[in-house]
């Protein structure tokens, strides 16, 4: 996206800001808002550790990680591995906890249906 797109974006977004009064949407605005400005930062060199994991997509983690570990990909974006662990649980990708209702719906699944836990848990 050409800076030019980027500042026009960002201007229809404070207009909306302005206008709006429902504070769930001026929080989405409010986000968007910053992955623009993360994106015009970019393309200036000038990125914050918060800006980088802002625009890092989970699919951009997802390929990376088929060929790096978490502590490289940290420092290949350029954010401290705490940040890195923090951006992940924000987007369901920590693998090592399971969220209490799943566990609850695997065990539930492994006792009506006579199958391992193991097995559940793969589908």
């Amino acid at each position: 996206m050409d800076r030019k797109l980027l500042k026009e974006k960002q201007i229809q977004l404070i207009f909306q800001l302005e206008q709006e009064e429902n504070r769930f949407i001026r929080k989405r605005l409010i986000e968007e808002l910053e992955y623009f400005e993360a994106l015009g930062d970019r393309e200036k060199g000038l990125l914050t550790a918060e800006q980088k994991l802002l625009i890092l997509t989970p699919n951009e983690y997802r390929e990376h990680k088929k060929t790096k570990s978490d502590v490289e990909i940290s420092k290949f974006i350029g954010v401290s591995r705490s940040s890195l662990a923090e951006w992940k649980r924000k987007n369901g990708l920590n693998r090592k906890k399971q969220r209490p209702v799943q566990q609850e719906m695997i065990d539930v699944l492994a006792f009506h249906l006579d199958k391992w836990m193991t097995y559940i848990e793969k589908i």
